[in-house]
């Protein structure tokens, strides 16, 4: 299950997943939250946050998460991963090196830094890809 909210900032979307993450996930309620984000910004920053109650992804969301990267793959100017499991961590990381924007792995004990970190970007460094 993906949870989506707006943040703390207009150009962050918070995204936390719990569960299992279905493709309905990823069509219902991660595709509309960028695309309404990008109605009144340039580019967004992301704060993707893995719980403690995440289970794992379906290989159709995670089709459709690959697919909403390339469509949208200049559209971010900062993304923030937490995640705890070390397995998961090192997957992000190497999805990370094939983003054109700024990627950052932490820990749920690295919250705070974490937050820093996201708003350190300014707003005009989305990739000029798009």
């Amino acid at each position: 299950m993906l949870t989506v909210s707006l943040g703390y900032a207009d150009d962050i979307l918070v995204v936390v997943a719990s569960g299992r993450v279905s493709r309905e996930d990823v069509e219902s309620y991660l595709i509309p939250a960028i695309e309404t984000k990008l109605q009144d910004h340039a580019c967004i920053r992301l704060w993707y946050e893995f719980s403690s109650e995440f289970e794992g992804i379906s290989v159709g969301a995670l089709w459709d998460d690959a697919v909403l990267g390339l469509f949208h793959l200049s559209d971010f100017s900062r993304v923030v991963m937490l995640v705890d499991d070390a397995r998961m961590s090192t997957m992000v990381n190497t999805l990370a090196c094939m983003l054109p924007c700024s990627v950052k792995v932490f820990t749920s004990n690295e919250h705070i830094q974490a937050k820093a970190w996201l708003d350190q970007s300014p707003l005009s460094s989305c990739s000029p890809l798009g």
